[in-house]
Order: C-alpha cells, then structure tokens, then sequence
C-alpha cells in the first residue's frame, strides 16, 4: 500500500501541474465525443522510457476505467429497475379483464383515500407543535379555563366602569368642597365689611347729631336694620357653607374608600387574568377559544387521518399482494403509481417516460463501457510497444485492481 500511495503523489504531482499549465490545448467536448473507443497514445518516444510519466499514465488510464466501471454499475442498476418496471406493465397490460378489474378497483380505493387525506392535511396542520403539546396538556382544564377567563375579563369592565364613576364623583365633592372653602372665605370678609360700615355709619350719624344738632333717628334705624339684616344673612349662608363642606368631606372619605377597595379588587383581578393569560399562553379569552376550537377541529381531523392512514395501509398491502400474485416484480411501486393502473392514458404516459429514461440509460452505459475498453486498449498498446515494461505494467495494474 506505501508502494500504491507514492506512485499515487507522484501522478497528482505531475498530472494536475500539467493541467494547469495546458488546460487550453486539453479541452474536449463531452457532449459530441463518440461513441467508437478510440485510443491514442503519447507520440514522444521519451514519454513512456520515463519511469515516473509511464506510471502516471498508467494510473491515469486504472482511474478512468475504474470510475467507468462504478458509474456503469450504477447506470446498469437504475436500467434493470427501469427495464423491470417496464416488464411490469406489459405483464399488467396482459392480465385477464377480471384481474385487471379487481386490480383497478383496489388502485381506486386507495387513489380515494389518498385524495381524503390530502383534503385532510390543511386542517391538521394549523397549530404548531408546541401549541399541540400545552393544550393537550391543558385539556381539561381549557373548557373551565375558558369560562373564568371570560368572567374575569367581565368583572374587570365592570370594575373598571365603577373606577371611572367613582373618580368623576371624587372629582365633583372635592370641587364642592373648594366652593364651600370659598363661600366660608368671602361670607367671613363680607360680614367683616358689613360691621366696619356700620359702625362709620353710626359715627357719622352721632357727629351730625351732636356737631350739628340734627335729628337722625331714621338713620339709625336704617343703619341698624340694614347691618342687622346683612349681618342675619352672612351668618346663615356662611353655616350653610359649613355643613355643605362638612357633608363633601365625608362624602369625599367615602368615595376615597370606596375606591381604594374597588382597586384592590381591580389589582387582584388584574393577577388572576395574568395567571390565567400566563398559564395557558394566550392574551385573551378569544384567543383562547380561538385555538381551543381549532385544536378540537384538528384532534377530530388527527383522529380521522390516523383512520385513514391504517386503512391506507392495508389496501396498500391488498394491493401489493394482489400484484405480487400475479407476477409482478416490484409491486410496491405500483402501490404509489394507482392512477396509472386506473387510466390507461396515464399508464401510456408513464411507459413513455420510462423508455425516454433507459434509452438514456443505454447510452450513458455505452459511454462508460467504451471508457472502459478505451483504457484497457491504452494499457495493452503501451505492453505491446514497450514489452520490456509488461512486468512492471502487470504489477501496477495487480496492484491497483486486485484479482
């Protein structure tokens, strides 16, 4: 093996140097080469005396015919598979009418229950499979789930609904309660006001009096009845004010209650649908029963698959047999090709097919023998003109071909 790996640099050394050096003058066209085997060989006398060019063309010559030959095997088994099916059919197209019968009525079953599935498949294929996985794990508790969902999210409107009245009416007592504050404010001065004027009313009236010597009786009736009556009436709007203001303040405590126990049960709402949204993955309610309705739709389309699938399978398997009983050679194909057994337009088409692919077949078989021939021809010319190297050509080629 050590001998076989040397020889085997030696030709990637000078091969692939000489390939980068004239892969302008070595260019061939594959497509249009023909098919005769045609063998030429180096014209230089020194080209094959040279130990080290005559191993590498050697080499070469074992590596074309060796990759030929494993190309030709492949190409030969994909023909006999070809040429088998082809045989299939004529061996269908001669069974009796009633075999042929039962045979189409089998591929019918099975085209149908093909078709069943394929209108099946959109909806088993809607959730992803780990959507599949939570709810089937859910299962259970989906349906309940679902209806405190929808309650939560219910009761959160409604709390929310009264948080909004409760702020407005917050609003409202604390603006009445600023009134209040003002009337306390402007009755206090305007009775202050009152009681100054009174009282320069009342010097006035004793300076005309007593510097003056008149009679003012009048004004001091007037000037008493008016502070008197002014006076009266600060009085009773600034108590009114007061028991109002007493009145939004409680109402306001109230309020201020009321809504600090309406949030908490807003905050505890608010942790239950999180919970709930949290648990089985979802946003909302709708969400949920959303993908609660499509996972029963799809479990119901899973189940009915798995129906199908199994009665797939054993007409499949009928049908095999039946085909198997009947000579055929490779009866599962023909388990996947049911349209050709029922419409013979297809089959025509699909024989067609099958002759275009091992006519091509044929040929790439032909090329790769041809190599083949074409490097056994190029060994024996090099033994037939340097006889003295037959020896050393044998052993190479022993070497690199073992018998």
């Amino acid at each position: 093996m050590g001998f076989i790996k040397k020889i085997k640099e030696k030709w990637n050394s000078w091969y692939y140097h000489d390939l980068d050096d004239g892969i302008e003058e070595n260019e061939q066209d594959w497509e249009s080469e023909k098919e005769e085997v045609t063998v030429e060989l180096p014209k230089e006398e020194q080209f094959f005396l040279d130990s080290d060019q005559r191993t590498v063309f050697i080499l070469e010559s074992l590596g074309q015919m060796a990759e030929a030959e494993k190309r030709g095997e492949q190409y030969q088994d994909e023909y006999d598979a070809v040429t088998a099916l082809l045989m299939d059919m004529e061996e269908i197209d001669g069974l009796p009418a009633d075999i042929k019968g039962m045979i189409v009525e089998q591929a019918q079953k099975v085209v149908m229950l093909e078709d069943e599935r394929r209108k099946l498949y959109p909806k088993t294929s809607r959730l992803s499979e780990q959507a599949v996985k939570r709810l089937e794990r859910l299962e259970a508790e989906i349906p309940d789930g679902i209806r405190k969902m929808q309650e939560a999210e219910d009761y959160r409107r409604l709390i929310k609904q009264d948080l909004r009245k409760l702020s407005a009416d917050k609003k409202s007592c604390i603006y009445q309660k600023h009134e209040c504050a003002s009337t306390l404010v402007n009755t206090r001065g305007i009775a202050m006001i009152s009681v100054v004027t009174m009282i320069m009313c009342m010097i006035f009236l004793l300076i005309l009096q007593f510097s003056f010597e008149m009679d003012v009786r009048i004004g001091y009736i007037i000037a008493g009845g008016v502070g008197a009556v002014a006076l009266t009436f600060l009085y009773l709007r600034h108590m009114e004010a007061g028991t109002e203001a007493k009145k939004a303040q409680k109402k306001l405590n109230k309020l201020i209650t009321l809504q600090n126990t309406v949030k908490i049960r807003y905050i505890n709402n608010t942790n239950l649908l999180s919970y709930l949204y949290m648990k089985f993955g979802v946003e909302d309610s709708s969400e949920l029963e959303k993908l609660w309705d499509v996972f029963v739709e799809e479990t119901g389309a899973r189940l009915k698959d798995e129906k199908l699938r199994e009665d797939l399978e054993y007409y499949y398997d009928k049908l095999a047999a039946t085909l198997r009983q009947y000579r055929i050679k490779d009866p599962d194909i023909w388990t996947h090709q049911c349209q050709a057994l029922i419409d013979r337009r297809e089959m025509v088409e699909v024989r067609h097919a099958l002759i275009a692919r091992r006519q091509k077949l044929r040929e790439q078989i032909e090329y790769n023998n041809n190599i083949v021939k074409s490097s056994k021809l190029k060994i024996e010319k090099v033994k037939e003109r340097y006889p003295q190297f037959t020896k050393e050509i044998d052993q190479l080629v022993n070497q690199y071909r073992p018998r």
